[in-house]
């Protein structure tokens, strides 16, 4: 058994490396790594004070070994480039219920809120190793991310907006939650994921805006954050490339 389970973890590894060598890149953005994970994100343009959507792609691994499976990752936070701007008003707002997710799917959202999609890949409590695709709901300061299978909306994350850091509890319990108060240990250990939100305007009022200015590096930098079961604390530093005026 441990033998089958090996293989599938290391065929979906492999997988996984090809979807993120094939996902788009985010204006050339720079990857960053750190003991349990590579992370590469960035802005859709390189452009100073311009509508952008935002990229996300990480795969996770065990301490200093890319073969090896992670513990769970319990806590994402992001902080975008100083300057960055997010107006959650200005796509449409899911104010549906986790709840009335579930049971609706993305009918109880309108389609106007809906900002993005991205991947998934976890290792589950006995099942294995699987991958589902996801949805981007906006909410008020929130992007609602819906895990589906089968047509259904399995599971639902949440990444919560304050000014220009990004908030993101990360469930390990298959009915939602973390340990020990929502299940004895983890269930769900991420192995890897990524996500793209979408350029979306309104007039000229933008859901992201880049900083107004590009520094002297010719980057913007961002810092995330991850916590992890085992306690570990790990902070990278992926970079976007930004034009400087001519």
């Amino acid at each position: 058994m441990r033998g089958v389970r090996a293989r599938r973890r290391a065929a979906a590894a492999a997988g996984v490396i090809a979807a993120l060598a094939v996902w788009p890149a985010a204006a050339s953005a720079m990857p960053a790594s750190g003991p349990h994970e590579t992370v590469d994100m960035g802005t859709t343009t390189a452009q100073p004070d311009a509508s952008a959507g935002l990229t996300y792609a990480a795969r996770y691994h065990a301490a200093n070994d890319p073969s090896g499976e992670p513990p769970a990752l319990r806590h994402l936070l992001i902080r975008l480039p100083p300057g960055t701007r997010i107006d959650t008003s200005v796509p449409g707002r899911c104010s549906a219920s986790d709840l009335e997710i579930m049971i609706m799917g993305e009918s109880a959202c309108p389609p106007s809120a809906r900002v993005g999609t991205g991947q998934v890949t976890v290792d589950q409590i006995g099942t294995g190793v699987a991958t589902y695709d996801t949805v981007l709901y906006n909410a008020d300061h929130d992007v609602m991310e819906l895990v589906e299978s089968g047509g259904r909306v399995v599971g639902i994350a949440h990444t919560y907006q304050h000014g220009t850091t990004l908030d993101g509890p990360v469930p390990t319990c298959i009915t939602g939650g973390d340990p020990p108060s929502g299940c004895p240990l983890d269930e769900l250990r991420l192995l890897a994921n990524h996500l793209q939100i979408r350029e979306l305007s309104v007039g000229d009022r933008n859901y992201g805006t880049t900083p107004p200015t590009c520094p002297s590096s010719g980057y913007w930098t961002l810092r995330v954050t991850l916590t992890y079961g085992d306690g570990s604390v790990d902070t990278v530093a992926p970079r976007a490339p930004c034009n400087q005026p001519a």
